[in-house]
């Protein structure tokens, strides 16, 4: 009787493997999102609705939305409205929707953004004002670090009267490749 080259691993052995193998999987899943709470399949409602369309009013209105911003701005609403009197398309940026504008005549002094992030049963909505030189920033996060990246490079943006798009920064080299 001829001896095997390699001992039979235990099944315990195997067991712990696909046991581990499967929970990594999981983990991995749960910390990007890809799995919401609805039975493990993706939503984002949301952006699969708006995303890169002009139906940035239609998007303020959804109830989740509207009620988030209510309960936030209360009477800075009409304010926020305003500083979005003119904007573009509803954008992605850092994973979540983003409506920014300014106001009519205004841009460059009145302007605002929403964010919004859908994963999840709930979205998450942050807001900013800026007005008169100063930003005022609607969140539940309770500091500026874990505010979404969508209001920070926002907020960026505003503070250096939007330069930070249009001028390289001496620190950039452009390769241009015809």
């Amino acid at each position: 009787m001829m001896k095997p080259d390699r001992l039979p691993v235990p099944q315990w052995r195997w067991l712990a493997l696909v046991a581990s193998a499967a929970c990594a999987a999981l983990a991995v899943l749960a910390a990007t999102g890809a799995v919401a709470q609805t039975g493990g399949a993706p939503t984002r409602p949301l952006m699969k609705k708006y995303v890169g369309t002009p139906s940035s009013h239609e998007m303020l209105k959804e109830p989740q939305v509207r009620a988030q911003l209510e309960g936030m701005l209360g009477k800075q609403l009409p304010a926020l409205m305003r500083n979005l009197d003119v904007r573009g398309d509803v954008d992605l940026i850092g994973g979540a929707l983003a409506i920014n504008g300014n106001a009519n005549h205004k841009g460059g002094e009145e302007e605002a953004i929403v964010c919004i992030s859908d994963f999840g049963p709930v979205p998450l909505v942050e807001a900013a004002i800026f007005s008169k030189g100063r930003v005022t920033i609607f969140a539940k996060a309770p500091q500026y670090e874990y505010l979404m990246l969508c209001v920070k490079d926002w907020v960026t943006q505003v503070n250096s009267g939007h330069r930070d798009r249009m001028t390289q920064p001496k620190n950039v080299q452009v390769v241009a490749k015809p």
